[in-house]
């Protein structure tokens, strides 16, 4: 009996005193500490007292995997045709630091890579990962959740602690959040990442959902994961690995003397595919040595100064203390001066156009909480989503002002302001807006057919469904809508930023002109006083590049180019593929008119067009294109050239005498803008 109970104990003892274990299957494995694992380690990586460290002090870097590939192609156990399974990890880490306030402590990051063999960055803020010389590399293949101790614009210049997902090395990762938890009752508190304190960490992805979720909590609740992640997203599955691919570990810490201390250690780690990642055995982990190390590393204790010092120290603190609060209360005061009169304005506003139409919650609601499957299009103002407003199923696209947008409130205002009172049938219709904290939020009719410049540049390449009636039909349609702007309406509005970008086309592909944040507006009879440049290059004007200053005149100008962009499908600046070399449409055109064939620049793709009428629409483009703004037709003879009520100048038909079109002219610059009187050809000739 006794020899029984001793060949037992033989059996039995290295299981009980072995912390670490890890499954022969291709798709399970266990860590409960790391003594004797059979892992690949490079760099600074190495296995101390039962903790994986993977960075040891300055400018150091390591990365480490589980040996063995995990098996991503294997088969499916869900419904979803997704190649790629399902898979569920949770480790336990922690960084160590002498400065564990500081914001230069690296990081480190779960990864799952086509290879063990990482071509690393040596700089911290990459977190050990290949670097921008490497990204797009196939045999690279990285998808990494990646937990950042430091403040880098790399990562978009979040806040100090951050968390985030990335997929192929991209700079900035695909979501990232502040690192923190969420508690029972929804309440979230943040985590100092690089306190030396542990953490434990859950990643898990469903393949029958196509989602993806990352929970963190202080290792002291790791018996209770968080019931919210604090990352949830839909993830396209295409993004990780479809075949074989190795799971590990990364981390980096940077070039700088405060991070010569810093350290970063895995204690535990389980990984599982299709299923749940195996629960930790959490009295197996190092925690001791951890503890250890912390103290270790914490900063030398300092004795208190001397009476005599703080003596000294008092008599110099007190009068600079009062001076800063001196100093801060006069700043306050001139900031709150200003923030009261900048409210005032935004009163005065919200007074004459009214309160905000639509609530933040009705928006969320539309756009099914702004999600990048609704979104129509971006731009530097932010994005557009497409929407349906609840309680009265009415179809809208919702702009959604960015905070870094150039366009800021002032913009936004201007918008409301002239947008909300002009109604026109070329128009696009400002239903309502919404201001919810920094959010800024316009609401417009939904333009099913999207924007002109999609219909003639994007949509289909080789062929159009714009046939010349449309396009004649658009052209007559922006006219109209600028005239309105110019001469129909109390007041003068300059748009300033005509283009085909901002051409809106509804179901029954009329143009509706769109996106007033730059427009200006001012009485009839008036100049206007615009003096910042605004538009976009191609549709600028001479006399605005160079005086800043926006009149109808440059309106036209813009209009003008528009014209040609719409017969020609070709954008108003574009490089020939064949020499590198800069080339303008109005040039271009002029060029084949000069030539006696100027239907030669017809959109190639155009069949049952009117000879006569194109020949008109490019002639009036040029004419409209000037460079002298007082020869630029206005708005009203435009619209008579359009609908034939009235002909072009009979001299006009000479190409020679728009031979120098595009070629401004010092003297004529400042000239005053063009007037409605038919435009001769003497006119046109002048300055050229």
């Amino acid at each position: 009996m006794r020899l029984l109970r001793r060949l037992l104990l033989l059996v039995l003892l290295p299981a009980v005193i072995s912390p670490t274990s890890a499954n022969d299957a291709d798709d399970e494995f266990i860590y409960n500490g790391f003594s004797g694992a059979d892992l690949s380690m490079d760099y600074q990586a190495s296995v101390t007292d039962g903790l994986l460290r993977l960075t040891d002090g300055m400018d150091t870097k390591g990365h480490a995997f589980h040996t063995s590939l995990l098996n991503f192609s294997g088969p499916v156990i869900s419904n979803n045709s997704s190649s790629v399974p399902s898979f569920s990890t949770t480790f336990v880490f922690a960084i160590v630091s002498y400065f564990h306030n500081n914001d230069s402590n690296g990081g480190l990051a779960f990864v799952l890579s086509s290879t063990k063999n990482l071509p690393s960055s040596s700089e911290g803020g990459q977190l050990g990962l290949p670097n921008s010389t490497t990204i797009g590399n196939s045999s690279n293949h990285l998808f990494s959740i990646e937990l950042n101790a430091m403040k880098n614009d790399e990562f978009g210049g979040t806040d100090q602690y951050n968390i985030g997902i990335n997929s192929n090395n991209n700079a900035i990762p695909i979501a990232s959040s502040r690192a923190g938890y969420f508690t029972s009752d929804g309440e979230f508190r943040d985590l100092n990442l690089s306190s030396g304190a542990p953490m434990q960490l859950w990643v898990d992805y469903s393949n029958v959902s196509d989602t993806l979720d990352v929970t963190i909590a202080p290792y002291s609740l790791s018996s209770i994961k968080p019931t919210r992640p604090l990352l949830s997203i839909l993830y396209d599955s295409s993004m990780l690995p479809n075949a074989s691919a190795y799971a590990g570990f990364s981390a980096a810490t940077p070039q700088l003397w405060e991070a010569v201390f810093t350290r970063h250690y895995i204690l535990g780690w389980s990984f599982k595919l299709n299923g749940e990642a195996a629960t930790l055995n959490y009295s197996a982990l190092s925690l001791q040595t951890l503890q250890e190390l912390v103290q270790k590393y914490q900063p030398p204790h300092h004795p208190l100064p001397s009476s005599s010092y703080k003596t000294i120290l008092r008599a110099l603190i007190v009068p600079t203390l009062v001076i800063t609060i001196g100093i801060c209360t006069i700043i306050m005061k001139v900031l709150m001066d200003r923030l009261s009169n900048s409210r005032k304005a935004e009163i005065d506003w919200e007074r004459e156009y009214g309160p905000p139409s639509f609530t933040y919650k009705d928006l969320l609601a539309a756009t099914s909480g702004f999600k990048d499957k609704m979104i129509l299009g971006k731009g530097g103002f932010g994005s557009v989503f497409r929407g349906v407003i609840h309680h009265s199923k009415q179809m809208v696209a919702i702009k959604r002002v960015s905070p870094e947008s150039k366009q800021g409130m002032k913009e936004f205002i201007a918008e409301i302001v002239i947008l909300g009172h002009l109604r026109h049938r070329n128009l696009v219709q400002l239903i309502g807006y919404c201001r919810h904290k920094q959010q800024l939020l316009l609401v417009y009719d939904y333009m099913p057919n999207g924007s002109l410049d999609y219909q003639l540049h994007t949509q289909h390449p080789n062929t159009t469904e714009l046939q010349w009636a449309q396009r004649m039909h658009i052209i007559k349609g922006i006219a109209s809508g600028l005239f309105y702007l110019h001469e129909d309406w109390e007041h003068v509005v300059i748009h300033r930023d005509i283009k085909t970008s901002n051409v809106l086309l509804d179901s029954e592909m009329n143009a509706r002109i769109g996106d007033f944040g730059l427009a200006r507006s001012h009485d009839h009879g008036v100049d206007a006083h615009t003096t910042r440049m605004a538009g976009t290059w191609g549709y600028i004007a001479p006399e605005l590049a160079r005086l800043g200053k926006a009149t109808k005149a440059t309106d036209v100008f813009a209009f003008g180019v528009l014209m040609m962009e719409v017969v020609c499908a070709r954008r108003p600046i574009w490089v020939d593929n064949a020499t590198g070399d800069p080339h303008a449409l109005a040039d271009w055109v002029l060029a084949a008119w000069r030539d006696g064939s100027i239907t030669v620049v017809i959109d190639p793709r155009l069949d049952n067009y009117v000879e006569e009428q194109v020949d008109m629409v490019l002639k009036l483009g040029l004419l409209c294109s000037h460079p002298l703004p007082h020869v630029r037709p206005c708005m009203r003879l435009v619209m008579q050239y359009l609908h034939g009520d009235a002909p072009l100048p009979a001299d006009l038909q000479a190409a020679d005498t728009l031979h120098s079109i595009g070629v401004s002219h010092d003297q004529d610059a400042d000239e005053p803008p063009m007037s409605c009187p038919p435009t001769t050809i003497t006119d046109i000739s002048k300055g050229r």
